[in-house]
């Protein structure tokens, strides 16, 4: 399984746990997490099929390629449980409503941390000035 799917099973089973309990405070993160990862994910895969498709040429069109079960598996998925627009959108709002916090002066929670740095991120320039810099773990991980 990957990172993601492991951190997935994590936290939906720690989420349900604390809802059983009438804990509600890994709602919005994980909404929002999911949301995003639905959303890319799902779109990725569908992207890929379709690449993966039009790399055989004709003979993926042909139904024993297996390509349209798949693509039919697929294709709707960025539908499902909500549209991967309406998905984006309810992600991208969390983060906002993030970002007011956290220029107010608020603690974020993990994985949101990073934004606790915001103007100290935006304001820091790029100090690589040679291949050894790019080589440099902790120029990369400060751009990261």
């Amino acid at each position: 399984m990957t990172v993601v799917g492991c951190w997935v099973t994590q936290e939906y089973h720690k989420m349900m746990e604390e809802i059983s309990r009438k804990v509600f405070t890994r709602m919005d993160v994980n909404h929002h997490l999911l949301s995003g990862f639905k959303a890319l994910f799902s779109n990725q895969a569908l992207s890929d099929v379709e690449e993966a498709r039009r790399t055989c040429g004709g003979a993926g069109y042909q139904s024993n390629s297996g390509f349209t079960a798949l693509f039919a598996g697929v294709s709707p998925i960025p539908t499902y449980e909500g549209d991967n627009t309406v998905m984006l959108g309810q992600a991208s709002k969390f983060l906002i409503k993030l970002i007011t916090r956290a220029t107010k002066g608020e603690m974020l929670p993990f994985p949101f941390t990073y934004l606790n740095r915001l103007q100290e991120t935006l304001s820091a320039k790029n100090q690589a000035r040679t291949v050894d810099d790019f080589h440099n773990m902790d120029l990369l991980d400060r751009a990261l």
